[in-house]
């Protein structure tokens, strides 16, 4: 009779859901280095970081699956794998519920001009700069 074998050597679905939210956690303040003109869309900042976060519990799950088939002597398919770990996310989503909003609620960006426009030396080029700058947006109207 063959031993059924725990691919996840013993970590709940409640323990790799801790695990991605500590490291979603993890970052929770963005800066933005941005050109004044330059258009930034926050949601782009931390829309990276929960995408990379979720790219990373997924291939630690795949990781976990893999060695503990290894040394318990089973060999599996990538196709089978990749079900195995699409299945625990899918247990892992149930479990988030609201866990992904709040986050985003608790996160602040903080936008920094490397620049600063119009800070010439003389007085004279910073009363053309600010006409040059007033000029610009009369257009982007």
């Amino acid at each position: 009779m063959k031993q059924d074998i725990d691919y996840f050597n013993g970590m709940s679905t409640e323990d790799l859901l801790n695990r991605f939210m500590q490291k979603l956690y993890s970052k929770t303040e963005f800066i933005q280095y941005n050109d004044p003109d330059d258009f930034f869309d926050p949601e782009q900042e931390y829309g990276n970081h929960i995408t990379q976060c979720i790219a990373e519990e997924r291939d630690f799950i795949r990781e976990l699956i893999r060695s503990t088939s290894v040394e318990a002597g089973t060999i599996l398919t990538e196709e089978r794998i990749e079900e195995m770990v699409q299945q625990k996310r899918e247990k892992i989503n149930k479990m988030t519920g609201s866990a992904i909003e709040d986050y985003i609620e608790k996160i602040s960006v903080t936008y920094i001009d490397p620049v600063p426009e119009c800070s010439q030396k003389y007085l004279v080029m910073r009363w053309f700069c600010q006409f040059c700058k007033y000029i610009k947006s009369l257009f982007r109207r």
